[in-house]
């Protein structure tokens, strides 16, 4: 299996960041997971054939990363993919046949959406649009915008969500050219009826998302005002990174990443011998499971149930390739037997 890179980085061409659409929190956040998910490929594996058809966000992930419960996280991605699957995005390219003129396009995000209710899984086949503009596809051609997901977790204003990430895409430094005052509102998607005085656009816009980036991400940003005349024509913006610190979820995660990985180092027990019940339960329930499926592709893709079982089966009863499967063992429900006291 191609390496793959750990982080909950999410890559988008300045294409796409640039672009216009309307998405809600909910659409945000599973966006953003789905496409730090695709951003995981190394730039080999994202040939149109090595691709997956569809990308699965767990239930768990989104719990974990906006704090609420799994059932509430499920229903939210559920409802969330539902919207998504009618929602669309503008951007702009050069034309092919006029190179001093862009021409707009128009594209949806996903084509397919699927569910695995038992698994709290919901399941994105991204369009051909959308894959070519996001994760490494795209990696240095035309400019790219990246951050990390947990950054910008806490943001619940989806007009922070969308100016941070204009921001991030000059990252390297920290300060935004004029961007006029209609192009931000069409990035933001804001019809011409909403927030049509300064006043209220600023009120009820640009400065609360300002203010939750500043308090809620990793940056401090402040803008400016551009004039036309007597008349507010646009903004400037400056940012900078805060002092590197490590989140406690951060540390939590990690930590429990390794323990899975390595149990043994933690003062974990190894998995003990298992009995022929517990072979056969567990044999059954690791098939099923995503993160096994994910991370053991290469050895069980075209491969029948029988021969997965087989797998499986060979790993846990062998010491040392049952330590292996402690990850999945515990995700499915495993349990250390108790130690008798004496």
């Amino acid at each position: 299996m191609a390496k793959k890179i750990s982080n909950d980085m999410v890559i988008k061409s300045n294409t796409l960041v640039k672009a216009s659409y309307h998405l809600d929190l909910c659409e945000i956040r599973l966006l953003d997971i789905a496409l730090a998910e695709l951003s995981e490929y190394e730039e080999e594996e994202k040939h149109v054939t090595t691709l997956p058809d569809f990308i699965q966000i767990r239930a768990d992930d989104y719990a974990e990363l906006y704090n609420v419960t799994k059932q509430q996280a499920y229903t939210a991605l559920r409802e969330a993919s539902e919207r998504l699957f009618n929602r669309y995005f503008t951007y702009q390219v050069q034309a092919e046949n006029f190179p001093s003129f862009n021409e707009e396009r128009k594209a949806r995000w996903v084509g397919e959406i699927g569910y695995v209710k038992d698994q709290g899984i919901v399941t994105l086949c991204f369009t051909k649009a959308l894959v070519e503009l996001a994760g490494r596809f795209k990696i240095g051609v035309g400019g790219h915008t990246r951050y990390h997901v947990e950054q910008k977790a806490p943001l619940t204003s989806i007009y922070a969500h969308r100016l941070y990430e204009m921001l991030m895409s000059w990252r390297k430094t920290g300060d935004v050219p004029h961007i006029s005052y209609i192009e931000l509102r069409q990035r933001f998607e804001i019809d011409k009826t909403e927030y049509s005085r300064m006043s209220n656009f600023k009120s009820r816009v640009l400065n609360p998302a300002v203010k939750q980036i500043n308090d809620l991400t990793d940056i401090e940003v402040n803008y400016a005002q551009t004039m036309r005349g007597r008349k507010i024509d646009g903004f400037t913006f400056k940012f900078k990174f805060k002092k590197t610190t490590t989140t406690k979820k951060t540390q939590e995660k990690r930590v429990k990443e390794q323990d899975y990985q390595q149990p043994q180092r933690k003062g974990l027990r190894k998995i003990p011998v298992l009995t022929e019940e517990q072979i056969n339960t567990f044999c059954f329930k690791i098939m099923k499971s995503f993160d096994f499926i994910r991370d053991y592709s290469s050895q069980t893709y075209g491969k029948s149930n029988d021969e997965v079982y087989t797998l499986i089966e060979t790993m846990l009863r062998d010491d040392k390739q049952r330590q292996k499967l402690a990850k999945y063992l515990l995700l499915c429900g495993y349990e250390y037997p108790q130690r008798l006291k004496l």
